[in-house]
């Protein structure tokens, strides 16, 4: 049988697996009966992917970071909603597949898997070194182009998932409109908000349970002193309350963490992990590591190459061992093939409150305006071929067959390079202070030392664990 028939058949019965267990995952006589066969399914069918991505410990990372995910939905428990528009809205959905075919005739890869959108650039907090700035009412995305980018990603790529940040998404209001009329009016679409939570109350996490498409990541620092450090004093209070009451409504939800050189060994700690996932009910969570970009840069946050190699570590004990799905957005570039940004076949597009348009949330450094675009009668596939996304296009592509995937950034690990690339396409920088670091040679000489330093650290790690598989196998 040709490798390309066993892929497809194996695909096919993981997505029947993946639809019984979603739905049947807490009955007490079925769930001992899926989970090994879902996880068998799952090393299989990673087992005959061709190519780089088919090394023994990026395998093996794939495969714990499934069984983490699965094992993490039905944990927590969602409402049948929301099971309705993961399973057949999205993973039973011959949508993509479509989509992807009539994409690759035309540019000969396949589509973007996503977006993120910041809607609005206030926010209710002044956390020490946010990327999002402070802000007028004025700072938002108007709601013709905001719901309309929506509705080319299905059209167009076939994608159904949607990263909402910001700013503080739950202050967007435009012509009478907020966010929850942007859940209403894309019933097909699951959507990621990052929020702090202070503005979710009752009525809010009720609507949330209704419409059964969003899952809210609330920011977190740590425990409660961590936390209160950074977003003020009582905060801590507010998001446990926030936490409770999605829980009582039976709304997925999970946490988001800035990693810092301050938290980064509370936030793999047990207690952090036993308060958060075990009491409160957090389905998952998204790491990120602080960049210095946006307003206050402060790069004494940056955690060392020694503390970014010790959350690798430990994020991969926490997911193998205690079956939660903790990902890491830096660390993890195994599981994700790398770079994501620049519209890679199933990356994504940063769209912010201006309609500017990056290649991620963390390049400051603009390729278009999607108002702009859209004035001249273009649409999202025009983001594609623009000469900044292209040249990381190019260089992640290069990367992936050659490279340490536990260094996948660009504008992070890459910082030389990723400047070059801003330079040459004259991309836009998003604000003042972007502008200014470009020109600054102490900022250039602390990030080219990072890099440096990091690359020492990871490259015995990628070769020894990623190339040779020196970890146990499962």
């Amino acid at each position: 049988m040709k490798l390309e028939t066993k892929v497809k058949i194996n695909n096919f019965l993981m997505k029947n697996l993946l639809y019984g267990i979603f739905h049947n995952g807490n009955n007490p006589f079925l769930r001992p009966i899926l989970l090994p066969v879902v996880e068998k399914g799952i090393w299989l069918a990673l087992k005959n992917v061709p190519g780089p991505v088919g090394l023994p410990g990026v395998i093996q990372d794939k495969f714990y970071m499934l069984r983490a995910m699965v094992y993490s939905g039905i944990r927590f428990g969602t409402t049948s909603k929301f099971t309705d528009t993961i399973v057949n809205k999205a993973i039973l959905s011959n949508l993509r597949a479509e989509k992807e075919n009539e994409f690759r005739a035309v540019f000969g890869f396949d589509p973007p898997g996503f977006m993120t959108i910041s809607p609005a650039k206030r926010c209710n907090l002044r956390c020490k070194g946010c990327y999002a700035n402070s802000a007028s009412e004025k700072d938002q995305l108007p709601y013709d182009i905001f719901s309309r980018a929506i509705k080319e990603m299905h059209d167009l790529w076939g994608a159904r998932f949607v990263v909402i940040s910001g700013g503080e998404p739950m202050l967007y209001r435009w012509d009478n409109k907020g966010i929850i009329d942007i859940f209403e009016e894309h019933p097909d679409s699951l959507f990621l908000m990052y929020t702090n939570g202070s503005l979710i109350n009752e009525e809010i996490a009720e609507k949330f349970a209704e419409l059964g498409n969003i899952t809210p990541a609330v920011s977190v620092e740590g425990m409660e002193k961590t936390t209160e450090s950074r977003r003020g004093k009582g905060f801590f209070d507010k998001i446990v309350r926030t936490l409770t009451l999605l829980k009582k409504h039976r709304v997925t939800f999970g946490i988001s963490i800035t990693a810092t050189r301050d938290n980064a060994e509370e936030i793999v700690s047990d207690e952090f992990i036993d308060f958060y996932f075990n009491k409160l009910g957090a389905a998952y969570a998204w790491v990120f590591h602080y960049m210095p970009i946006g307003r206050d840069i402060a790069p004494e946050l940056i955690p060392t190459p020694e503390q970014r190699v010790m959350l690798w570590k430990k994020s991969w004990e926490i997911i193998r061992d205690k079956k939660i799905m903790y990902a890491d957005f830096w660390n993890h570039g195994p599981v994700s093939d790398g770079c994501i940004s620049a519209g890679r076949p199933g990356g994504y597009f940063y769209l912010d409150w201006q309609a500017n348009v990056y290649p991620c949330v963390f390049f400051p450094y603009a390729a278009a305006n999607l108002k702009e675009i859209y004035e001249k009668g273009g649409n999202l596939n025009d983001l594609i071929n623009l000469p900044l996304h292209k040249r990381i296009r190019e260089w992640q592509f290069k990367y992936w067959k050659e490279g340490d995937l536990l260094r996948p950034c660009p504008i992070r690990d890459h910082y030389l390079m990723a400047k070059k690339f801003v330079i040459e396409t004259h991309a836009k920088p998003a604000d003042q202070a972007a502008e200014e670091i470009l020109k600054d040679p102490d900022y250039e000489k602390k990030m080219a030392e990072y890099d440096f330093e990091l690359e020492r650290k990871t490259r015995k790690i990628w070769e020894e664990v990623y190339r040779n598989g020196t970890r146990k196998a499962v």
